[in-house]
């Protein structure tokens, strides 16, 4: 019995070293991991299809209006009500992408911090742009002649517009 009880000893110290490895390599792993989503290259590509999101929001919106200067008004409900899914896919993107830039700046990957920090502040602005957008869109694919709210999308995309150029800039100065 003594000889078990010594062999099964014998085995744990044989595997400690092992254990420790494995111990180092998985923490190795995680902290990859963590370094993989805090990169300013996956912000960057969040970046991208957050634009494209917002073409398409763009695009959708135009040709709603122009079927409203045609008298279609039905048409440019069912084009708001595209524009307003595009708004959300985009306003999920930004909250992706403040992500992103947050972990950036919070893993010290940037050359320019006060850049940094403004392409996170400048993140939160468009996805509030984007919600407040949404819901112009929303109003606009029920009634789509109601000229406020008409008035109020154009007013909010020029915004989103100016914010969406504000935060690519600031994400390309953070990086130079």
């Amino acid at each position: 019995m003594s000889h078990t009880i010594a062999l099964s000893a014998a085995r744990r110290r044989a595997s400690a070293p092992l254990a420790a490895l494995r111990a180092v390599a998985l923490t190795l792993l995680m902290l990859f991991a963590h370094g993989a989503s805090a990169d300013p290259a996956a912000a960057d590509q969040r970046l991208a299809i957050a634009k494209q999101s917002f073409a398409s929001l763009k695009q959708n919106y135009t040709i709603a209006k122009m079927q409203l200067q045609m008298g279609q008004s039905t048409p440019a409900a069912v084009s708001f009500t595209l524009a307003k899914t595009q708004a959300q896919l985009m306003s999920s993107h930004l909250v992706m992408l403040r992500n992103d830039n947050q972990h950036t700046l919070d893993n010290g990957l940037y050359l320019n911090g006060a850049a940094q920090q403004q392409a996170v502040n400048y993140s939160d602005v468009a996805r509030s742009l984007t919600l407040q957008l949404q819901t112009r869109l929303m109003i606009l694919s029920i009634q789509p002649t109601s000229q406020l709210d008409l008035v109020l999308a154009d007013q909010t995309l020029g915004l989103l517009t100016a914010r969406m150029i504000q935060l690519e800039q600031e994400m390309i100065a953070a990086q130079q």
